[in-house]
This record gives C-alpha cells, sequence and structure tokens, in this order.
C-alpha cells in the first residue's frame, strides 16, 4: 500500500467520521439549549450531506461491472 492510497483511505475515514460526529454534536447541542426539532433537522441535513458527499467523490467513480462471460 502506497502513501496516496492510505491518504486517501485516512481522508475517506475523516470524512466518514466527521459526517456522523459534526452533525450528532450540533444536534446534541440544540437538543440540551432546547430546539430538539432544530436540532433533528440539522442532524438529518449534515448527516444526509456528508453520505451525499462520499458518494459523489468516492463511490460514483467505480467502475462496477460483472463479469463477462456467463
Amino acid at each position: 500500500m502506497g502513501t496516496k492510497d492510505a491518504a486517501g483511505k485516512v481522508r475517506f475515514g475523516l470524512a466518514l467520521a466527521l459526517g456522523v460526529v459534526v452533525p450528532g454534536m450540533a444536534k446534541y447541542a440544540l437538543t440540551e439549549m432546547g430546539y430538539g426539532s432544530v436540532g433533528t433537522v440539522v442532524f438529518y441535513t449534515g448527516y444526509l450531506t456528508a453520505a451525499v458527499l462520499i458518494w459523489y467523490i468516492w463511490v460514483r467513480p467505480l467502475e462496477l461491472t460483472g463479469s463477462s462471460g456467463a
């Protein structure tokens, strides 16, 4: 595994972790301040945004094909 591959895996892991942790902490803070509904909207929006960005950057470019012989 080269340095480029390792750096890509680290970036992917950080993006995945931040996509869950940051919206989760924001939801917690907003819920503690009495804005539970706003916190829920912030969490789902942040989580969905992270999922779409991860799909767009890492998953979409993959060449997913089956075997040519049946």
